[in-house]
């Protein structure tokens, strides 16, 4: 599947809507902080478990508890694990350039386009380490989307999902390789 007919196809489903009415200025503000120190928390310990790099020494948000945990890291394949992170990571960097935008910044589109390349190479690693491609994922995501989505996005479709349908294309999708 090329890239434009994946951009069409997205332009399709996506909301037009946008209820700031429902979420207050302070929470957004808030959660978006949140979710960036959290982001920063997953960096450092993915430039530690990855490059060899040393967990910063004065980082309150690296202090954890000591306590009894049933985490088998082993079971899942590295480069999964690698590019979970790597992705909630720059998912944390575009949060920070729209987090800034939103405070009176200029919008940094270079930068947001440089973070897209970023996500783009953690997904290829987890392409990889799944033996799948971007067209699979691509289709099978196009596929999922028109049956929940019929016509075009509807905010009843979007909360009251059809999970076992989707669960099926993506399965279909999956044994058959396309």
């Amino acid at each position: 599947m090329d890239s434009n007919t994946y951009l069409q196809a997205s332009a399709r489903t996506a909301s037009a809507q946008f209820h700031d009415e429902l979420v207050s200025t302070a929470m957004l503000d808030s959660t978006l902080k949140q979710a960036i120190a959290t982001g920063e928390q997953v960096d450092a310990i993915k430039k530690t478990l990855f490059y060899g790099k040393a967990l910063p020494d004065q980082h309150p948000s690296l202090e954890v508890q000591q306590a009894d945990s049933q985490l088998e890291p082993q079971r899942l394949q590295a480069d999964v694990l690698h590019a979970a992170l790597g992705l909630y990571t720059e998912a944390t960097e575009l949060l920070e350039a729209c987090l800034a935008t939103m405070q009176g910044q200029a919008f940094d589109g270079v930068n947001v386009f440089e973070e897209c390349g970023d996500a783009e190479w953690y997904l290829a690693m987890l392409y990889r380490a799944l033996e799948r491609t971007p067209e699979e994922a691509k289709a099978a995501n196009i596929e999922k989307l028109k049956a929940r989505y019929p016509d075009k996005f509807a905010t009843e479709q979007a909360v009251k999902r059809d999970l076992d349908t989707e669960r099926d294309i993506l399965e279909a999708h999956l044994a058959s390789g396309s």
